[in-house]
């Protein structure tokens, strides 16, 4: 108990922590001061929520996907678009031209092989 209380904050840092009101001002105006930062805080979220932007918006910058698919089915969407592109990759590689083929065709000289 005597550490505790060794280690207890003073009055000081309790008001600037807001654990407790500052005794030097009227509680009336510490009442109105309230009452504004409360109605200050609702408004700027109004605020925010009147001009948040549109699920069009969102999408056109890259935050939200254009998709009908249901949230719980995104991410297996999501999986399968990655898969189809993974495949036409690994198509696309494998057609690839090796060293020798593109050294024959004049493309690499010999000694960028």
């Amino acid at each position: 108990v005597d550490s505790l209380l060794a280690h207890r904050p003073n009055r000081k840092e309790l008001i600037e922590r807001h654990v407790i009101k500052d005794q030097s001002v009227a509680p009336a105006l510490q009442a109105a001061r309230s009452g504004l930062e409360r109605e200050r805080v609702k408004d700027q979220l109004e605020h925010q929520i009147q001009n948040r932007p549109t699920k069009e918006d969102l999408v056109d910058h890259n935050i939200l996907k254009k998709t009908n698919v249901s949230p719980a089915l995104q991410a297996q969407e999501s999986a399968l678009a990655r898969s189809k592109l993974e495949d036409s990759l690994e198509e696309k590689i494998k057609d690839r031209p090796t060293a020798d083929d593109l050294v024959n065709r004049h493309i690499l000289e010999e000694s960028s092989k």
